[in-house]
């Protein structure tokens, strides 16, 4: 197990929702992406919510390049 995997286990997980910006995600205990592969976890992480991300599904910052607008917050 490693320690990112020890940090978060014990722990509720948590996705807030940022204004016009990117999910951020906490605690969780896997990630797959879309094809079905795991993903490299932290214990805190920003995920791509404009789609515009060169490095999805985590966030780059592209959504302040696109003034990327929400109307969920």
């Amino acid at each position: 197990m490693s320690h990112a995997e020890k940090t978060v286990s014990h722990k509720k997980p948590l996705i807030e929702i940022t204004k016009n910006g990117p999910y951020i995600v906490k605690n969780i205990e896997y990630l797959i992406s879309a094809e079905g592969t795991a993903l490299p976890i932290q214990p805190v992480m920003a995920l791509c919510r404009c789609g515009g991300s060169s490095n999805k599904p985590f966030c780059d910052g592209t959504h302040n390049m696109i003034n990327f607008e929400d109307s969920t917050t």
